[in-house]
């Protein structure tokens, strides 16, 4: 069937007119945005008195992502009330779904991304006319409400950082400083993956490769490591100076990286649980950077926490 078939497409409302904060208070509302990954898709944070009640959307909501050349075409379900920026279509079914079903719709047109691109974005009539299921199979267990609640409880957590975690730092001795006073920030390698021979992880001289990706730690590939080139130095921030713009990780061992990409090395004596702390306050600044505006000479002087606070805990051992 089509997509229409399915669904009420609707469209979210453009920036234009709108203040977007960067933290949340009691009167603001989440404001979504075109991402890869769905903890990418919060722009920041819009004043409820701003918003007209038909572009407020409920938790459960299927959206989909219309524009951007990596962000295009990803479809989630909320699992929060919110409201989409013009880039973002809203699915409304014409007949009840379980979250499961939704999910499962989300994911098969999520699989239509090769259809379209940043000149031929799903939208209109392209969007209404991708063809899905007519059913959910019996035997779907990819996506389950098991693994929704969890994405739910991931991205409470994420929302809550900048109000619980940064900004209660500015209330104790934490202040905050240019990301450069507490890191040197350098180029890395700038290699080409092809120029090296790929292995397992399990190799003898296995070393990873870190790209500009903002899944499995940056890391693109393992590859055997070569006398000809000097990696990145171990316990540093690699961090995406394009494409995933400001995907931040830490990287215990040597790493080879590609294009764009840069490591930050502590001024200071830091532990494990700081070194992940400062990655997860740097990406929580991605809303800064889009793919047309790169994070090259300019991070150097995004404003962090001069300490991580007493209370921050965090379980690295995964």
């Amino acid at each position: 069937m089509r997509l229409d078939q399915l669904f009420t497409i609707k469209n979210g409302i453009a920036s234009t007119g709108l203040t977007i904060e960067v933290s949340k208070q009691s009167y603001h509302l989440p404001y979504l945005r075109p991402a890869s990954t769905q903890e990418r898709t919060l722009s920041g944070w819009v004043w409820l008195r701003d918003i007209e009640n038909k572009d407020i959307y409920p938790s459960d909501t299927l959206f989909v992502s219309t524009n951007g050349e990596g962000s295009h075409s990803y479809a989630y379900v909320s699992s929060f009330e919110f409201v989409a920026n013009s880039d973002i279509s809203l699915l409304i079914p014409k007949k009840a779904m379980t979250i499961t079903e939704k999910l499962y719709y989300a994911l098969c047109i999520t699989n239509n991304r090769w259809r379209f691109s940043y000149g031929r974005k799903p939208k209109g009539k392209r969007l209404a006319s991708i063809e899905l299921p007519d059913y959910v199979p019996l035997d779907f267990k990819k996506i389950e409400p098991a693994k929704y609640s969890a994405i739910s409880i991931e991205l409470d957590r994420i929302f809550s950082i900048p109000n619980k975690k940064i900004i209660k730092a500015v209330t104790t001795e934490t202040q905050f400083v240019p990301l450069n006073k507490l890191f040197d920030v350098k180029y890395g390698v700038n290699m080409e993956l092809y120029k090296f021979d790929k292995c397992k992880s399990t190799h003898p001289n296995a070393i990873p490769f870190v790209s500009r990706s903002d899944r499995n730690n940056g890391i693109a590939a393992f590859v055997e490591k070569s006398i000809c080139y000097e990696p990145n130095p171990a316990h540093t921030l690699s961090v995406a100076g394009g494409g995933s713009v400001l995907a931040t990780f830490y990287q215990e061992m040597p790493y080879y990286s590609g294009r764009d990409l840069y490591y930050l090395v502590p001024k200071r004596k830091m532990s494990v649980a700081e070194m992940l702390y400062y990655s997860m306050v740097i990406k929580a600044n991605r809303y800064r950077y889009s793919y047309g505006r790169q994070a090259n000479k300019t991070f150097k002087q995004i404003l962090i926490p001069d300490q991580m606070p007493v209370d921050f805990n965090i379980d690295y051992s995964n």
